[in-house]
């Protein structure tokens, strides 16, 4: 799983020179920006001595101006590798801002993001009794986020993430799970900018 991790990271990292090399280098604003990323997140939870969670992650997010935005996150769980499987559930949605530093075609961010978390435990034995069917439970949850965007096209990006969540989903028997997970996101995307006066701009 790190390897793939790693060796995602590394493609994405290095398309821009590949794809845009006879590119002229134009300067991106943020401002009046919005941007949609899509991509299948993998997640490793310290939890049972280390699991490796999937997700399909997705965001839409507005430009305020060239520093500041206001994004939101949706996560679905795929599933959990290994034998151990805790989860039946752990979709999570979140809203946050970020705070930018843009250059040229290039973009570093990080931000905060409250959230809440749907959580369903799968199947389960306490104190020798099976808890066959546990409830769905929502659960607060809080992130904080780094990551970079590369503006190659004038409709598309490429971007990578790194998202620390933090909270605690409260069993109806036996003992709190925690929720704390270092998420990885990597992929494309694609963004559309809006004048006041002109609505979508085109070139």
């Amino acid at each position: 799983m790190a390897k793939k991790i790693i060796l995602k990271l590394l493609i994405v990292l290095a398309l821009p020179s590949f794809s845009i090399a006879q590119q002229a280098e134009k300067i991106t604003t943020l401002n009046k920006l919005v941007i949609v990323q899509a991509t299948i997140s993998p997640g490793y939870m310290p939890y049972h001595g280390g699991i490796w969670n999937s997700y399909f992650h997705a965001t839409l997010e507005w430009g305020f101006d060239n520093r500041v935005s206001i994004r939101s996150d949706g996560s679905y769980f795929f599933t959990t590798q290994g034998d151990y499987k805790p989860f039946k559930m752990n979709h999570s949605l979140l809203l946050g801002a970020f705070y930018h530093f843009p250059k040229n075609k290039s973009d570093f961010y990080f931000g905060l993001q409250p959230g809440m978390a749907c959580v369903q435990q799968n199947s389960y034995v306490y104190n020798d009794s099976s808890i066959s069917n546990p409830r769905l439970k929502v659960a607060p949850i809080m992130t904080a986020a780094i990551g970079a965007n590369y503006f190659f096209w004038k409709y598309m990006n490429m971007f990578v993430a790194l998202k620390l969540i933090h909270g605690t989903h409260i069993s109806d028997y036996g003992t709190s799970i925690p929720l704390d997970e270092l998420r990885i996101s990597a992929g494309l995307g694609w963004h559309f900018q809006f004048s006041k006066k002109q609505g979508l701009l085109r070139d």
